[in-house]
């Protein structure tokens, strides 16, 4: 068995513990970098939830307007991941596939998609405070060495620091944690200088299964005042079967069928 699929099942145990009704002991919350490593990716799994089709509402509000974007959303709930704009109007039928490192973008009036590469998946999506990673992948995990820190074992916090050459700009992550149910709370994203630059709070939580998934996102820019995004999700269906025609060029152009 593989160090990676060690800590996949370790994350699946505590989350299942944990889900059940467990809370925190002194043991976990002195914890290595094995048990961080593990309660990451059960946090990311609330924060997933596994497949999913749904639809997204994003209110990107500036300073003096705002404007709401409707878009259908298809995720396998690892690295895939379909994204279509159907509303407003003049962004109707503009779409995003993502797959692994691959981000493709299909413009409608020009008839055609252009791959961005990697490290545009940290970009802002549709404008928004939103990057293409809030919404799908557990780059997290993948570019993350996550530590925990000392807490008061109803509200954990775990700090990442970014891996030799990950592509992120972001010197640190912290992740506010519920201790019973590992339900991330908040995320604080800092700048090389220890400043935080972007929280995003999640809120309304969806129960599947053992898992806690938030359907309410919020994201302010905490640099530049009146920059906030706030995304809902909706009509959301979990653990259905997505075939993988869904993530290719061909649904990205024409749909998923």
């Amino acid at each position: 068995m593989s160090q990676k699929r060690r800590w996949t099942v370790v994350g699946w145990v505590v989350a299942m513990i944990l889900g059940a009704g467990a809370v925190f002991s002194p043991a976990i919350q002195g914890a290595g970098d094995a048990e961080a490593e593990a309660i990451l990716e059960a946090v990311i799994d609330n924060l997933r939830g596994g497949t999913r089709q749904g639809t997204y509402t994003f209110a990107v509000e500036r300073p003096g307007r705002s404007v709401e974007y409707v878009m259908d959303v298809i995720s396998d709930g690892e690295e895939r991941g379909l994204i279509r704009v159907v509303a407003p109007a003049r962004d109707a039928g503009q779409a995003f596939l993502m797959d692994g490192d691959d981000l493709w973008v299909y413009n409608p009036r020009l008839g055609r998609s252009l791959r961005l590469p990697p490290s545009g998946r940290s970009d802002a999506f549709l404008g928004s405070d939103v990057s293409y990673n809030d919404i799908v992948g557990r780059d997290l995990e993948r570019d993350y060495e996550p530590a925990l820190k000392p807490s008061d074992g109803t509200v954990l916090e775990l700090e990442l620091t970014p891996k030799p050459g990950a592509p992120t700009p972001y010197g640190k992550v912290v992740i506010g944690v519920e201790a019973r149910t590992l339900a991330p709370q908040w995320v604080d994203y800092y700048d090389q200088r220890g400043q935080v630059v972007k929280r995003l709070a999640l809120s309304d939580y969806l129960e599947v299964g053992s898992k806690r998934i938030p359907l309410v996102m919020v994201v302010e820019d905490k640099v530049r005042q009146g920059y906030r995004t706030v995304a809902r999700l909706s009509d959301v269906a979990f653990g259905i079967a997505i075939p993988d025609s869904c993530f290719t060029l061909q649904a990205l152009e024409r749909g998923c069928r």
